[in-house]
């Protein structure tokens, strides 16, 4: 089974969910920017996800900032 997201310990690798069921494709986000696009663009779907994106979006623009 495919992770839909995975911390890779300075990004965040999400199953672009857009493409499926035809395609597998991960994409890896590693700025606020990246993931406010991919959450708009609904590359990650599903409240859980979303939030744990947005979580991670966040923490990315506070590690950008050090």
């Amino acid at each position: 089974m495919l992770q839909t997201l995975a911390w890779t310990g300075s990004s965040l690798r999400l199953l672009d969910q857009t493409k499926l069921p035809t395609q597998t494709v991960l994409c890896r986000y590693t700025d606020e920017k990246q993931m406010h696009d991919a959450i708009k663009r609904l590359v990650v779907r599903g409240a859980p996800a979303i939030g744990v994106a947005a979580a991670f979006g966040v923490y990315l623009a506070c590690a950008m900032r050090r």
